[in-house]
């Protein structure tokens, strides 16, 4: 069984901080980062099978949330779907 993935609070990201983390063999890169045209950040999320770095491996998923207490309990949820998946193959 995979143990729940844990993020680091709300102000972490505010600050702009950047996370690697892992789940089983998912790996994955979580940025905030504004694109153009948008008034507001997103966590943008870079998901990948291990046990190679990112720089080395082949992102097999992406997804992007918004900067806020939801947008962490959705990347949470999309995190642990991914990771669930990704470990049963």
């Amino acid at each position: 069984m995979l143990k729940p993935i844990e993020l680091p609070t709300l102000l972490f990201w505010e600050n702009g901080n950047s996370w690697y983390g892992s789940c089983g063999q998912a790996r994955f890169f979580i940025k905030p980062r504004k694109e153009e045209g948008e008034e507001e950040p997103k966590l943008t999320i870079q998901l990948w099978r291990g046990p190679m770095c990112m720089e080395l491996s082949e992102i097999l998923s992406t997804a992007a949330f918004p900067v806020s207490e939801e947008g962490l309990k959705q990347t949470i949820a999309w995190l642990e779907e991914q990771a669930k998946a990704l470990n049963e193959k």
